[in-house]
């Protein structure tokens, strides 16, 4: 199998939407590799870092990363398992309209601003929809990757805070130790002795960076990978064990609260 394959969903004249799944065999930065286009990468199962310049950026379910046009970047996977991402083009008229102030000007077409964005559940439950119904209508592909863009850019003003290197440094390892092991329920003290900082630094650094609390993200983390597997999975009260919840009405409860529906609803939606 190769490290890398790319499979195109649906390709019109506003969008171009993609599943690219990558092994992830090679812990080390890849070789330097850029994008014709600006892409909209949303991670739904695994991790990698986005390296570009001096910064890295941890890819996840929670967050969707911008590859910009024609600026070089780095992938690394030191998380093995690789990641499996839903990738959107949008076409240079729609970005503009869409994302405006957002968008930094440039030759080689539009690029966006941030290198990242937070996802709300709204957007991850989006993400989720699209991936279902990608190859059904071209309309409905380019109406659900329109939704998905307006869902993202709800989480603008979060991201758009500077902050020092490293604070930023800080929670991207911590984000790397959450996916590093799943299942595991952590307590506060062991991932502060991890990352070497105090509980009370790690806790305040991580809320002020990420505009939720740590807890809220690891919970956000389990829901997405179990959104992720949900069309496929047979036994729902399985998939909550494996996605670190303590029992199957635990996961119900945090799922509706997030996605506004029960597991098993929302299953058979994307089925």
């Amino acid at each position: 199998m190769p490290e890398l394959v790319s499979t195109s969903h649906a390709a019109t004249a506003l969008v171009d939407v993609r599943e690219v799944r990558c092994r992830g065999t090679h812990a080390a930065a890849s070789a330097v590799e850029w994008d014709i286009d600006t892409r909209w990468v949303f991670p739904f199962r695994g991790v990698f870092v986005h390296h570009q310049d001096s910064d890295a950026v941890v890819g996840d379910a929670n967050q969707v990363l911008f590859f910009n046009a024609r600026r070089p970047y780095r992938i690394s996977h030191p998380v093995p398992g690789g990641d499996d991402c839903l990738s959107v083009g949008f076409a240079p008229q729609v970005l503009e309209e869409l994302a405006g102030s957002e968008l930094e000007a440039d030759p080689a077409g539009p690029r966006m601003r941030s290198r990242r964005l937070p996802l709300t559940p709204r957007a991850q439950r989006a993400v989720a929809v699209l991936r279902s119904r990608a190859r059904v209508d071209p309309l409905e592909v380019e109406v659900r990757s329109l939704e998905l863009a307006r869902a993202v850019l709800d989480g603008t003003r979060t991201a758009r805070r500077r902050h020092r290197p490293a604070r930023c440094a800080l929670v991207e390892r911590t984000k790397l130790l959450l996916q590093a092991d799943p299942a595991r329920r952590w307590s506060l003290s062991e991932l502060a002795a991890e990352i070497g900082v105090s509980a009370p630094h790690l806790t305040e650094t991580f809320s002020e960076m990420e505009g939720v609390s740590l807890y809220r993200y690891q919970t956000r983390l389990r829901l997405a990978r179990a959104l992720a597997a949900l069309p496929d999975a047979p036994d729902l009260s399985q998939l909550a064990l494996d996605q670190g919840f303590s029992s199957h009405s635990h996961f119900t409860h945090a799922f509706r609260r997030a996605y506004g529906m029960t597991p098993s609803a929302l299953r058979r939606r994307l089925r």
